[in-house]
Formats: structure tokens, sequence, C-alpha cells
């Protein structure tokens, strides 16, 4: 690396980028800048600090746009050592079906937090509606009143959607003010629902990641970042030619083709089909091997776990549910953590990649939907694919850090 000025270079990138038409702040955001950036980092030719300044200055040259949160709050601190606590934190399952004249309200489970107490449920419409909701919530079912044995609530209006073919609406309902935690039973349209009942079978514990060339694991996490806001093959060709530059990754390295390759299954460039890389290692071999597609089980499961710290991150998963075409789990981060490697800023925040394993030698891939950031701490939805396999009896879902990840093994009730 010795005469490498890796200022010199982000600042070069930054050039190429503004006049191409490079937006920061909406999408599609164009990655060069940042990803360059994130690369000099992972090798280790250039600070955080630095390589925020630089790319600050050249975010500033977008006009018209509205740049108060950049580099600033949340974003820009590093994630604690010793994280604070999740708080407040249970999840009771349910499996409860109350009959009403409009239809049927399936509870599924309860989520107690520090903050919030909230239902899990599922609104199936009788005949009367002709298989739909018309509106999309009976007046009866938009808020209910709750009782618990610690006094009587009411819930926000119910919020949800339904799926193409399905006439059911699933969503939730959230009761303020939060309920306590201990919260024995809770009754609503008539019928009390107990809550004594608490997930069975999860685990939760922490494992050391294996050591690898560093520039070789920003390569494979930039091609795990398969969110939908940005080129992501820009970001990938603009990561290697940085690495390549920095003499972090040989130009003949074949982990290079074998990125491009993953990269090009995952996310194609075109409707032509793409051959698949073959003699991979795992994760990405069996990843590629199912990629695409569907059949998976339909139902959710309860899990209800907290990790251990890993790498100064908690993870509390609430809850996995399976789709025929992929499934997801409700989570919550302590402290507020990113998914998957930059593309819009440059934070000094931890950030994770999302895997799942099943026992069949399965892989999964995460990639962050729905998300509601805080100040200390993060909530949303993880999409994984492809669909979990019919026949798997447990789920590892593995949040990996930088040198650490998580494992929660949730067993399958189904398989």
């Amino acid at each position: 690396m010795a005469g490498f000025d890796a200022e010199r270079y982000l600042r070069l990138a930054g050039d190429r980028s503004v006049p191409e038409g490079g937006c920061f702040d909406r999408p599609p955001w164009n990655p060069v800048l940042v990803a360059t950036g994130a690369a000099l980092v992972a090798a280790r030719a250039m600070t955080t600090e630095a390589a925020q300044a630089v790319i600050a200055e050249y975010q500033a040259l977008t006009p018209g746009e509205d740049r108060s949160h950049r580099m600033t709050g949340r974003a820009d601190r590093p994630a604690a050592s010793v994280p604070p606590g999740i708080g407040p934190f249970r999840v009771a399952p349910c499996d409860r079906v109350i009959d009403q004249p409009w239809g049927q309200l399936m509870i599924h489970y309860v989520t107690f937090t520090g903050d919030a107490t909230t239902l899990r449920v599922t609104l199936v419409p009788g005949q009367s509606h002709g298989g739909r909701f018309d509106p999309p919530v009976p007046p009866e079912a938009r808020q209910l009143q709750v009782s618990g044995d610690h006094g009587t609530v009411m819930t926000e209006k119910f919020f949800g959607s339904s799926r193409h073919g399905d006439p059911a609406w699933h969503g939730e309902y959230e009761i303020h003010p939060a309920l306590a935690a201990d919260t024995g039973w809770i009754e609503l349209l008539g019928e009390r629902v107990e809550l004594i009942g608490a997930p069975a079978g999860i685990r939760a514990w922490i494992e050391p990641l294996p050591a690898q060339d560093p520039a070789k694991r920003h390569l494979w996490e930039r091609v795990a970042t398969i969110n939908d806001f940005h080129d992501l093959h820009l970001a990938l060709d603009t990561t290697i030619a940085t690495l390549v530059a920095a003499e972090a990754l040989p130009a003949d390295d074949p982990m290079i083709g074998d990125a491009r390759a993953v990269l090009a299954v995952l996310r194609p460039r075109g409707t032509d089909p793409v051959a698949r890389p073959r003699d991979l290692a795992e994760p990405w071999r069996s990843l590629l091997a199912r990629w695409g597609q569907g059949g998976g089980p339909a139902g959710i499961v309860t899990v209800g776990a907290i990790t251990p710290p890993f790498d100064g991150v908690i993870a509390a998963v609430i809850a996995l549910q399976s789709h025929d075409e992929h499934f997801g789990i409700n989570v919550e981060l302590v402290p507020a953590v990113r998914t998957g490697l930059p593309y819009r800023d440059l934070p000094t925040q931890q950030h994770l990649t999302w895997w799942a394993a099943d026992d069949l030698g399965n892989h999964y891939l995460g990639e962050q939907g729905s998300w509601y950031p805080g100040e200390d701490r993060c909530q949303g939805n993880i999409g994984f694919w492809p669909a979990l396999h019919p026949r798997a009896i447990r789920l590892d879902l593995i949040p990996t850090a930088t040198t650490q990840s998580a494992v929660i093994r949730v067993p399958l009730p189904w398989g």
C-alpha cells in the first residue's frame, strides 16, 4: 500500500459520482462514494472519521436536499462496548380464536416491552363480507377494549395488510398504556385469554467468527447487502476496484469472480437465466442451490428470545412467520445498528449480516424490511430468502457482526 493516497482516491470517486447524477438523499442512491469510503476503511487505508469528512463535503454539493441529519446524532455513534439491556421483554403465545358476528379474531401471541404491549392477530372475514372486508376492517374490529389483571385499556386501531389470494388480514393492535410484563390474562370481545405459556425449546448463544482477512470479509459482506435502494452491482464493482487499488486484494484473486457470480444470481441484471457458480464454500453453496425456490410452509412460530451481547449488540427476536416464497422475523436491537454495509452514508455504528441455517444444511440470507430506528435501539422486520425447506424441523437465526455471531435456535412445529 506504499504510495497509495487513500484520501485522493476517495475524492476522485466523489468527483466522478457527483457529475454523473449521484444523489445522496433519495433513492436510487448512487453508492460509489460511500462504497469507496467503506472499502478504504476495511482495507485500513483510511480511518472512518477521515472518510466521513470527505464524504460529507461531496454530499453537501447535492443541491436542494435536506442534509441536517448527515453525519450527526445516532448514526455517528459507535456501538457501545457494554450495551444497555433490552429492558422488559416477554412474548406470550396464545393461538386463541374468538368468533364474532363479523368473522374471527385469531390471536397468535402478545408481546410486552418497556413501552408497548402488542397483540399479533389475524382477522378472518365472515360470509357477510363476501370473503373480504369492505371497508378493510369492520368497525367492531378497528379498535378494541382490553381488560387485564392490572386494569382496562384501549388498543390503537388495527394495523395490518392482506396478501394476494388470502382473504384474511394479518397485523397487530398496540395497547396504550402498555400492560405490565407479568400480566397473567387479558379479556377482549367478551372472552378471557390466559397468558401463562412461554415459547418452547428456544435457545440462544454466542459463537466467535473464524479469523478472516478484513478485505475479503468486506467483499462478501457487500455481496450479502441485497437491499434494493441502490445499484448493487455498481456498489460491488466499486468495492472490488477500491480494494485492488489499495492493494488489499490481488486483481487476479478468484474470489472476485466468485463474488460477482453470486450477486448475479441473487440480483440478476436482466431477464436471461444466470449460471450458478460451482465449488463455492458455505453458506453460499446451499443458498444459491435453492435461491428463488418457493413452497415454504405457512405458519407463525413464537420465539421470544434475547441473545447475550455479541460485538456490543443484543437482539430480541419476537416471532418467525413463514410464507410460500420466504420467511421473516420481528426483531429489536440494542443499541441501534444497521443491516448490511452502508451505501448512503458512512456511520461508525455496528452493522449486521443476517443469516439462517436449517437442520438439513440449507442456508438463507436476510434483508431488512420495515424498520423503525430510535435513539438507543431499533426494531422491525428481517425477511429471509429462499423459502423455508418444508421438511426442516429446526432453524438457527444467525445475526452476524464483525468478530461474533449470535445463534437463536427455533424448533419448527410443522417439520
